[in-house]
């Protein structure tokens, strides 16, 4: 608590100074040491550095199946503490069970890539990481606590499909989109799954925390996606000219298709404000994708559209009452009306006039994000 803010609020009468006196009191009993704390995890990192580097420089000498033995056994070790675990603990032990799992499952993918370097398999990276899901997703979904499990179990969803469909047997083959596109594009739109998942099992559960945040990456996942393909198809027709079937026409038909259905499937897990506004966010994002293949190649319409997203975006947000993601989307649609002018000055931004003129749109546009900030952002505080 800075003392700057205490005599702020003592002089404004929030609070009187014996308040403000408790309040000191109470701040320094249970002030964290950060400076401590730092020089502690700089010496960690130090040495969690230093046998890393003695591993890696006697990697070669150390037999395979001896490292195998000994990443085994470290699992098995860790494995066994997590089991000792109580069941039900404080807000310490959940902790301890969140890193636990998490470096558990970190190992296990590891080993699973360990086992392919010693005896010289040649799968392919997804075909690691689908075993990987199916034998430490349960762990996760059963056993994570916080953001630690659900950033390591959504990304292991997320990488999956796309490492599949980076596979020239499984998608583009020799720069043609062939058959293989509609399913890796299916595939790789089914992490968005995750939200109604999220919304479904969050109700009443006391790891809430864990399937808060991966609804919200599953969420994240869909945004971002979408709006990299708007980006992507503002550049040219990069796509059609190699899909003389219509086989991306196709599979974008089914990628919105995907998201209008996750939408639904939301709407019916959480029929709160912010699952509404969730819901909805699904719709236009599958609309975006519709509208995205047909203007492909039209880069003012693409710029346009990307806006246009992402103020629906901003009204959502609005009427969940999140602050951050309306800030972020106001923000979002400045920045892209900024590049949009850039974009279509043309010849004028080599000469002086045309770099004032620049500068004073910059100006506008911040000025009018933060008025419509002030105005119709929600209060701090409130989710």
């Amino acid at each position: 608590m800075a003392e700057r803010k205490l005599k702020a609020w003592v002089a404004a009468g929030l609070i009187d100074a014996a308040a403000a006196d408790r309040i000191r009191a109470w701040e320094a009993q249970h002030s964290r040491p950060v400076a401590l704390w730092a020089v502690v995890g700089l010496a960690a990192l130090s040495i969690g550095l230093g046998i890393v580097s003695l591993v890696a420089a006697n990697w070669a000498a150390i037999p395979g199946e001896t490292r195998l033995a000994l990443h085994g056994a470290l699992m098995v070790g860790l494995g066994a503490a997590l089991w000792a675990l109580p069941a039900q603990g404080g807000d310490a032990a959940r902790r301890w069970a969140e890193v636990g799992i998490f470096v558990f499952a970190a190992l296990g993918l590891g080993f699973i890539g360990h086992l392919g370097q010693v005896y010289q398999t040649s799968s392919p990276t997804w075909m690691a990481i689908g075993l990987w899901l199916t034998l430490f997703a349960p762990l996760l979904l059963g056993g994570g606590q916080g953001w630690l499990c659900a950033a390591l179990l959504a990304g292991g969803c997320i990488a999956l499909p796309w490492m599949r469909f980076g596979d020239p047997a499984l998608g583009f083959s020799g720069g043609q989109a062939g058959p293989g596109v509609i399913r890796g594009a299916i595939e790789c739109a089914l992490p968005v799954g995750l939200t109604p998942l999220s919304a479904l099992m969050s109700g009443g559960s006391a790891r809430g925390g864990f399937w808060l945040r991966l609804g919200q990456i599953g969420f994240a996942y869909a945004i971002a996606a979408v709006s990299l393909f708007v980006i992507a198809s503002g550049l040219g027709d990069w796509a059609h000219g190699h899909d003389p079937q219509g086989n991306v026409d196709t599979a974008l038909v089914a990628v919105a298709g995907v998201l209008g259905l996750a939408g639904l499937a939301l709407w019916q897990a959480d029929r709160s404000v912010q699952g509404t506004a969730g819901a909805a966010v699904f719709a236009m994002l599958a609309l975006a994708m519709l509208a995205a293949d047909r203007l492909g190649g039209h880069g003012l319409a693409m710029g346009l559209l990307f806006m246009v997203l992402w103020a629906g975006l901003a009204g959502a947000a609005l009427h969940a009452r999140a602050r951050w993601a309306f800030q972020m989307a106001v923000a979002a649609v400045a920045l892209r009306l900024i590049i949009l002018a850039f974009e279509e000055a043309g010849g004028l931004l080599a000469s002086g006039v045309g770099l004032i003129l620049g500068g004073v749109l910059v100006l506008g546009v911040a000025w009018s994000a933060l008025r419509i900030l002030r105005q119709f952002a929600p209060a701090r505080g409130i989710a």
